[in-house]
């Protein structure tokens, strides 16, 4: 009877260590889930074909629109098409950036930089430097009203101690 009563008392032992371990583990599985929630995801590192592809893009962007100007012959530029400049520009530093910082950065000629692309761009170059030189002149010699005249100063009061017997 010993023996029967010490085995009930293992078995009774092992039963409360397994519950104990499965409701650890569940609270730790509850903790963990929490805490990944709470942490931002990491960003996703995006592979050099992929970063490539955005520039492309941006550039493909560009020599529509230089071709457009060829076709029309148009001397000036929207200020649509310089904000779609300005953001292919942005886009496509951002990308270079991106390719030079994790090392893909192949140079020339598979790589361009900015000036690079702007540069076999001939209408789109001379177009967008004049839209930014306008845009420049423009902020920094704004048209001012011309002044108010100034009123003439009004005659001096006579003082009471000046001699009015002359």
């Amino acid at each position: 009877m010993s023996s029967t009563f010490v085995l009930f008392i293992l078995f009774f032992m092992l039963i409360c260590v397994v519950l104990f371990y499965v409701f650890t583990q569940q609270s730790l599985n509850d903790i963990s889930s929490r805490l990944n929630r709470l942490q931002p995801a990491a960003p996703v590192a995006r592979t050099p074909d992929v970063i490539r592809r955005e520039r492309a893009y941006s550039h493909d962007q560009l020599v529509l629109l230089e071709a457009d100007l060829r076709t029309t012959g148009r001397e000036d530029l929207t200020e649509g098409e310089v904000q779609e400049i300005d953001k292919a520009r942005k886009k496509i530093k951002i990308c270079v950036d991106e390719l030079k910082a994790s090392g893909d950065w192949i140079g020339l000629p598979f790589d361009f930089e900015w000036t690079e692309i702007l540069d076999r761009l001939p209408q789109v170059n001379t177009l967008y430097r004049k839209a930014i030189a306008e845009q420049t002149e423009g902020a920094q010699n704004p048209q001012i009203a011309a002044p108010a005249p100034v009123p003439a100063p009004a005659p001096a009061p006579q003082s009471r101690l000046s001699n009015p017997r002359r």
